[in-house]
């Protein structure tokens, strides 16, 4: 029998994403190199997207950065590769050679998200 297990949805093509994205509230990040903090729009098991104003970032930079969540280290020295700059300042990047221990705690802390957004969504529909 074969591990390899694939499937498709109506729907599915190649401009959807490859993993689920979440706001996480209260998560930044800080770049050592521009001693700035950002903050996260948006994270999954793949990579983050930041804000940046200053729109000073280009495409194919290499980040090192360490991330915060409510002002507590979370994970330090992840490694970063800038994807897209977007003209709102918002700024994607995927992890670039993530180690594992660090890549299950961000898996760990995305799975929390979706568990909390799914007790949410059936507490609003037994409301509503």
């Amino acid at each position: 029998m074969s591990d390899d297990f694939s499937f498709t949805m109506a729907g599915d093509d190649k401009q959807q994403r490859r993993a689920f994205r979440t706001d996480v509230p209260g998560l930044e990040v800080y770049i050592p190199a521009r001693d700035a903090r950002y903050k996260v729009g948006d994270l999954s098991a793949l990579g983050l997207a930041f804000i940046d104003q200053t729109r000073s970032f280009k495409e194919g930079e290499a980040l090192e950065l360490d991330m915060f969540l409510n002002k507590k280290l979370f994970l330090s020295g992840l490694k970063l590769r800038v994807m897209r700059v977007l003209d709102k300042g918002i700024i994607g990047c995927n992890f670039d050679g993530i180690d594992p221990r660090k890549e299950a705690r961000l898996d760990k802390l995305v799975l929390e998200v979706q568990k909390r957004l799914i007790a949410l969504r059936r507490a609003a529909k037994k409301k509503a």
